[in-house]
């Protein structure tokens, strides 16, 4: 018996945000193993499918191991591996806490560990003085003095194996930041997808034509342009999916038009009928201000979304917004339609000569699915990973 665990919290605020990428994750697989409708059971959310059973704790993630553990015992599932969550409490000195348990983590396991791959610039830091080889993912410049002095300090230690930039555009603002390891590789891998389940198949447009968006509703994901193509083209249907329930009664309250669709979070399971029933696809992020799920910090320069990766794998054609990083990926003409940001007029043209052309929208996707397939899937990404800082997978 296999026992695969989403991680995940508990709560309709969580919903869609990198918190609950792990329950997305299980349901995906849910779905595609065939697995019997949820069931609530050992503190969490449970499915089976012959030997595999899948499960969402429903308790928050510092206590979430409890589920895990209930559920083991009962279905006799042997351990294999270990998740380890350290606490962060939400108050004065959280961050001391939290140091202080990420430190006893790597003290206890400094004599066995190969190598530590860190996102967490502390947890990279603290495993770097301990003397472990480290590598380090950054997803943007440190924005203080001081994240910057550690940064360089753990690039600099005699056992960093190297620093994996998650765009182009930031591996040049890290170098302008003289913030790369000197005399070792920095790998560009930007976030991925799965591979497409089914190919493009090119089909007339619907009646109406339907224009999707499918991700969250931070600032800067360009949904005020959407509104207001709405208004613009009232024969067509905005499909707006994701966003919290607040997100979404804030979008109502504003008195959007009649042909926008506000669908809030759906689970990753129903993805793939929704954007079925697209024509195009929309991403008109702004060019400034595109915020995280944390709202704290402008990731435009730098981002690399995974929705970006799924628009490609969807088989949908893609419209998206000039935003320089994007295009390290998508090309105009090629496996995208090219807007530029803000523009609404632009966007109304280039929509409505997209829903025109059938042999165009089947033309972007497939090129789309093409280079996804070719680079930017999850076992693309880990590979050139592992080629690029000389790694070799253990056999």
């Amino acid at each position: 018996m296999w026992l695969v665990v989403g991680l995940g919290n508990p709560g309709r605020e969580y919903e869609h945000t990198r918190h609950n990428i792990g329950f997305m994750v299980v349901d995906e697989l849910a779905r595609r193993w065939n697995a019997a409708g949820w069931r609530e059971k050992f503190g969490g959310e449970i499915a089976q499918a012959k030997d595999i059973v899948v499960l969402k704790p429903q308790e928050y993630m510092n206590v979430s191991g409890q589920a895990v553990q209930r559920t083991q015992a009962f279905y006799k599932v042997e351990p294999n591996f270990a998740i380890d969550k350290i606490a962060r409490p939400g108050r004065r000195g959280g961050g001391v806490v939290y140091a202080a348990g990420v430190a006893a983590r790597i003290a206890a396991r400094r004599r066995w560990a190969d190598v530590v791959y860190a996102r967490d610039p502390l947890g990279a830091a603290l495993a770097g003085a301990a003397g472990l080889p480290v590598v380090f993912e950054s997803h943007g410049v440190p924005g203080t003095r001081w994240g910057r002095a550690v940064m360089a300090r753990t690039l600099s230690r005699r056992r960093t194996i190297g620093l994996v930039a998650i765009t182009d555009a930031l591996r040049r603002d890290l170098a302008d930041a003289a913030l790369l390891p000197q005399g070792r590789p920095t790998v560009v891998a930007p976030d991925a997808s799965d591979p497409p389940a089914t190919r493009a198949i090119r089909r007339r447009v619907g009646t109406p034509p339907v224009v999707g968006y499918v991700g969250s509703l931070y600032a800067g994901r360009g949904i005020e342009l959407i509104i207001a193509l709405a208004r613009e083209m009232p024969g067509c249907v905005f499909r707006i999916v994701g966003g919290t329930e607040a997100d979404v009664a804030r979008w109502r309250a504003t008195g959007i038009p009649a042909n926008v669709e506000l669908l809030g979070f759906r689970p990753q399971a129903e993805l793939a009928a929704l954007y079925a029933g697209f024509d195009v696809v929309l991403m008109p992020h702004a060019t400034t201000g595109v915020v995280g799920a944390t709202g704290r910090s402008d990731i435009s320069r730098w981002t690399s979304p995974m929705k970006m990766f799924e628009y490609m794998a969807s088989g949908v054609a893609l419209l998206a917004s000039d935003l320089p990083v994007l295009q390290e990926v998508l090309r105009d003409g090629h496996n995208a339609v090219i807007v530029r940001s803000g523009d609404v007029a632009q966007w109304r043209a280039a929509i409505e000569h997209a829903l025109g052309d059938d042999d165009l929208r089947h033309r972007l996707a497939l090129a789309a699915q093409d280079d996804l397939i070719r680079a930017y899937t999850w076992d693309a990404r880990a590979r050139d990973i592992m080629t690029g800082l000389g790694l070799e997978p253990v056999s």
